[in-house]
């Protein structure tokens, strides 16, 4: 589809480019020829005012002539003298312009009788001449015997004859020209023409070119929305998959820790209290005054009491007991107190006056919300001060976690590698609640969930709560 479009376009921009190439042609030619026509009606105009002078001088120097010779004034001879001086030049310049004019296909008869022509005036000139000079020697009856004859009379015919002819010849080449100019604008006309229907024809093409491009894109658009939107189905089934797994894994993992917390209670706890029970009974069985025995007795003693208080922080942390037993509350409690103590954190916390009844799932995912913030505190947050906050804020279940350490950059927020914090949002999505982990103007980060009671709650109205604050 794209090459199609790619060649249509090549085509058009072809064929527009060799519209434009035909209107310079034409422009060219049409000048051209012009150009030619305008020469060749110059030139003939030139020729028939040089004809016209040429007669013109010709009749005066024959005028003068006579005149001279009829009256023996010598004023006569002035005009005579006058117009014989530019005859030469008149008929010179004639020759040259029909010379010139052989690029422009002269005819051989127009070049003829202006041989012809300069021969006959330079005949008549010599008559002229010939005659004043009769008169200057043999008196003036001889001169006018010889102006009486028709040699001169003849011979300005001739002249007047050939001169018309070429004049004719000048009207015909003027008629051809103007011939060859009508018929070269016409070819023009339907050259431009020719060009106007190709443009409409070309436009129209293009027309069509464009709505089947346009078509094509419509088609393409709504194959490409087809595909989008099969692929966001596709998408979405994946990731509710891939939601549904991660929180049966999350689920299996907590049964998982919930059966290994009471292996490690039954089995290792009471392995543990029955050694030390017995140690107990042998160190008053038998007494012994050596220091060195007492202080072994109290070493191994000890050492089943650390190992007994290790197994009890291993349980807590795999599934505390207190959740189990007692509630959410209490095991919040216990953990935000564990864990800063021990980081040596100072803390605060806030808590319902009545606990909700939360369902197990919702119970333990507020507790690993709670203990998955305290762990990153004391792990990256470098802080000083902690403070936990649950509360029900109309319909919704809010817990807040806050510290006054270094923050956490935004980009680090939803860095693929946050596996941390991306199992803290599942957890709170899972249950249709929000997660916003921010950090304030003022220092460190802010951790609030927001889920909603409906979901979460074993009891659809839930008590008035009313908060409490503890400070230690």
């Amino acid at each position: 589809m794209l090459v199609s479009g790619r060649v249509s376009r090549a085509i058009a921009l072809a064929v527009a480019f060799l519209m434009l190439v035909a209107l310079v042609v034409i422009a060219e030619i049409n000048q051209r020829g012009q150009q030619q026509i305008n020469r060749v009606i110059s030139l003939s105009q030139q020729r028939q005012v040089l004809l016209v002078e040429l007669l013109s001088e010709l009749s005066d120097a024959e005028a003068g002539q006579r005149g001279f010779l009829l009256t023996d004034d010598g004023k006569y001879l002035q005009p005579y003298q006058s117009a014989r001086d530019q005859v030469e030049p008149t008929l010179d310049q004639l020759t040259d312009l029909f010379r010139e004019n052989d690029r422009l296909l002269v005819s051989i008869e127009q070049r003829d009788l202006v041989r012809h022509l300069r021969v006959l005036i330079g005949a008549k000139l010599g008559e002229l001449a010939a005659s004043l000079a009769l008169h200057r020697s043999q008196g003036t009856e001889q001169a006018l015997a010889l102006v009486r004859t028709d040699l001169g009379s003849r011979t300005m015919g001739e002249i007047r004859d050939d001169a018309s002819r070429l004049r004719n010849m000048e009207h015909d080449a003027i008629s051809v020209a103007l011939a060859r100019a009508a018929r070269l604008q016409l070819v023009s006309r339907a050259l431009m023409a020719a060009v106007v229907v190709l443009n409409i024809v070309l436009l129209i093409l293009a027309a069509a070119l464009l709505a089947r491009q346009a078509r094509r894109r419509a088609e393409l658009t709504v194959r490409l929305a087809a595909e989008n939107e099969e692929l966001e189905r596709r998408v979405r089934r994946r990731t509710a998959e891939l939601s549904a797994l991660s929180s049966h894994l999350q689920q299996l993992s907590e049964k998982e820790k919930a059966a290994l917390a009471r292996e490690l209670h039954d089995e290792l706890g009471g392995l543990l209290i029955a050694a030390k029970m017995d140690v107990c009974w042998l160190q008053k069985r038998l007494p012994n005054a050596s220091p060195d025995i007492q202080s072994r007795w109290a070493r191994v003693i000890k050492a089943l009491e650390d190992g007994v208080d290790f197994k009890r922080r291993i349980v807590e942390n795999l599934r505390p007991t207190l959740l189990d037993n007692i509630g959410l509350l209490p095991a919040l409690r216990w953990i935000t107190q564990e864990t800063c103590t021990r980081a040596g954190l100072h803390y605060t916390e806030i808590y319902p006056e009545h606990e909700p009844r939360l369902v197990d799932d919702a119970a333990i995912m507020a507790f690993r919300l709670v203990q998955e913030s305290l762990v990153n505190i004391v792990k990256h947050a470098r802080a000083t001060r902690v403070h936990v906050e649950v509360a029900i804020e109309a319909a919704e279940l809010m817990i807040l976690i806050e510290d006054n350490g270094s923050g956490i950059d935004s980009a680090c927020r939803e860095a693929v590698g946050s596996h941390g914090l991306a199992t803290m949002r599942h957890r709170v999505r899972s249950f249709g609640g929000t997660l916003e982990i921010e950090s304030p103007p003022q220092g460190g980060t802010r951790v609030r969930a927001r889920i909603p009671l409906a979901v979460i709650v074993q009891d659809p109205n839930p008590h008035a709560i009313q908060p409490a604050a503890n400070d230690y």
